[in-house]
């Protein structure tokens, strides 16, 4: 059996691309046990899998190939949980849950359902151009999250290790000038955030990008808050 509840959790963990037990706690207002017992059964119905990729760390779940059918979304993909991304998956995960709050009323894309729905519609959403591939193939950088509604597109990077300089600096920059993208917040680590802030110092880019802690998302809710009151 699956109820109204469990459908939403899948959805949620299927369009993220995986989750941890206490973001989905925080994220629906559920308290752990719930949380477990819900995790059990679906994965006893084969709508969720759990992964225990890292020694003594709590799994991350995902929804399977049949819970994304049931909601639709066999499209996105069973998402595969890796040695190498298993920290960054569960942090974006985190932020996902968190700005949910933070930035009430924006629809959230994760990086892989916004792949889809810029091929669907042939334009980008929340990705920027980096220049071109072989062809003329635009070369594209994709966020880990955009929160999108009708009048404000807002791309989200979590950020844990240092990237090379060059990138960063033309990462910053293909921001800076992506007109469908009204700003930027990185949630970073804190050598990951010197070195982005040099970044986008370097490429004077800070009215479109702004750096901050890895758990700072209600700084962005308060930000967000007063560009709105601007705005009107």
């Amino acid at each position: 059996m699956q109820t109204e509840r469990d459908a939403a959790i899948i959805d949620w963990v299927g369009r993220i691309g995986a989750a941890g037990a206490e973001h989905v706690m925080y994220r629906f207002g559920m308290g752990r046990t719930a949380v477990y017992t819900r995790f059990r059964r679906q994965i006893e119905l084969g709508a969720i899998e759990e992964h225990r990729v890292l020694y003594h760390q709590p799994g991350l779940y995902v929804a399977t190939s049949d819970g994304l059918r049931g909601r639709g979304l066999s499209r996105l993909g069973v998402y595969k949980v890796s040695p190498g991304g298993f920290v960054h998956a569960r942090e974006v995960a985190a932020a996902a849950a968190s700005l949910h709050f933070a930035l009430p009323g924006l629809r959230v894309l994760a990086e892989r359902e916004l792949r889809l729905d810029e091929s669907d519609e042939g334009r980008l959403l929340g990705s920027v151009k980096m220049g071109e591939l072989a062809g003329g193939v635009p070369a594209l950088h994709r966020p880990d999250l955009v929160f999108a509604a009708a009048d404000r597109t807002l791309a989200v990077e979590v950020e844990l290790s240092v990237k090379a300089p060059k990138r960063l600096q033309r990462i910053c920059i293909s921001y800076a000038r992506a007109r469908h993208v009204d700003h930027v917040y990185y949630l970073a680590a804190p050598a990951a955030a010197r070195a982005v802030t040099r970044a986008v110092a370097e490429t004077r880019s800070q009215d479109r990008i702004t750096v901050l802690a890895l758990a700072d998302t209600a700084e962005v809710g308060r930000l967000e808050a007063g560009s709105r009151a601007a705005r009107v």
